[in-house]
């Protein structure tokens, strides 16, 4: 634990008014540190839906005008849309199901089918029946019964492949038409085939994007640019990134922990950032330990929080422990008082800097775990779950 801490506490060479962005940028709060502000539920959906539309229109505008460098600001409204995408699903959606969003159960499951049609995913009726009815469960929880344990076995991940041949797997899968084309049909047909509102709903959203050839200037290239591309291939692909490192999955329990922390050992913090460089270092190893530290903040850590670990993420481990917590939106200054307050109950809790080195572990677990003969999750099930 110290040395990950130590992580964190390397950022205190910024100044003091920076250090509530490395917290969010890291998610990892620093000692008794406290929130700068706090959303509300309606405040924080309102940002969200905003960076969502504000997204989507930049892309729009950029493939239409096609102005000098327009592909920088397609970018951009690519992260805006994909970012804001990946939260409406995994922190408001989310949070919906838990009835922990806006405190309303009938307020909560309007929002939470709204923001699903939207992102263009299941419904969430059935990413309750999953995640809150399914992988919540200790009897379920991180087994081949697990959906996200059966998403990956149908995906080729098997616990009789080696970490390398695991990592060579996921590079398939990343790079497999298949994929996202299995993916793209069974949410199609999830959003087209449940709940007759949801249907009308879905049919004014999708069908707008799809008339857009007909009336627009470029029609085509902003269906397939601003809108496909980001909230139909980048989303399924975040949504694999962040299953292949969000538990050690099929890893055994440590009987220590008790069922009220069976997920202790297999669930942890996963945090974006490396150490800065230590004053102590001599000038020319600062010359070359800056542009790296810059490089990997910039070009990996960054886009990894923007689009992978968004929102509460970084600390689903809390989640785990307090599932139905209303610190949620400050998770990171939630997890830090926690330790902080010396009688935290249950196992310490363990994190991971990196994402692709929370992938690493997790396939590391995956290559000792005992062999799974079969899965019980069909193909057309994968497509649905990877949009949570």
């Amino acid at each position: 634990m110290s040395e990950t801490i130590d992580i964190r506490t390397t950022f205190l060479r910024f100044p003091g008014w920076s250090q509530h962005f490395w917290t969010w940028l890291t998610g990892r709060a620093l000692p008794h540190q406290k929130p700068l502000l706090r959303h509300t539920w309606y405040s924080y959906l309102v940002v969200t839906l905003a960076l969502f539309f504000a997204g989507l229109w930049l892309s729009a505008w950029a493939v239409m005008v096609r102005f000098d460098f327009w592909y920088l600001a397609l970018i951009c409204g690519w992260i805006f849309s994909l970012s804001a995408s990946r939260t409406m699903i995994l922190v408001i959606a989310h949070q919906c199901i838990h009835r922990c969003f806006a405190g309303s159960r009938a307020i909560d499951r309007f929002i939470g089918e709204m923001i699903t049609v939207l992102a263009v995913y299941q419904d969430a009726t059935t990413f309750k029946i999953e995640h809150f009815d399914a992988h919540h469960r200790e009897a379920i929880y991180g087994t081949e019964d697990d959906p996200p344990v059966q998403v990956l076995l149908s995906l080729g991940f098997s616990p009789h492949m080696s970490r390398r041949q695991l990592w060579r797997q996921a590079l398939m899968v990343f790079v497999s038409p298949l994929f996202y084309l299995r993916g793209f049909k069974d949410r199609l047909w999830c959003n087209l085939t449940t709940g007759v509102w949801r249907r009308v709903a879905f049919f004014a959203w999708f069908g707008f994007w799809l008339s857009l050839p007909f009336w627009l200037p470029r029609g085509w290239a902003v269906l397939l640019l601003a809108f496909v591309v980001p909230i139909i291939l980048l989303a399924q692909l975040s949504a694999l990134l962040d299953k292949l490192g969000e538990h050690a999955w099929l890893t055994a329990r440590n009987p220590s922990h008790g069922q009220r922390y069976y997920h202790a050992s297999s669930t942890w913090g996963r945090y974006c950032g490396c150490a800065v460089p230590a004053s102590s270092m001599s000038w020319q190893e600062q010359m070359i330990a800056w542009p790296q530290w810059f490089a990997l903040m910039l070009f990996y850590h960054l886009p990894s929080r923007l689009l992978v670990i968004v929102g509460d993420l970084p600390n689903h481990d809390f989640h785990h422990r307090y599932p139905s917590s209303p610190d949620w939106m400050v998770s990171a200054y939630a997890r830090q008082a926690d330790i902080d307050s010396g009688v935290m109950k249950g196992p310490p809790y363990s994190e991971i800097w990196g994402m692709f080195q929370a992938v690493d572990r997790m396939f590391q677990g995956m290559s000792e775990a005992p062999v799974i003969i079969a899965t019980s999750m069909s193909q057309s099930d994968v497509g649905e779950f990877l949009g949570q």
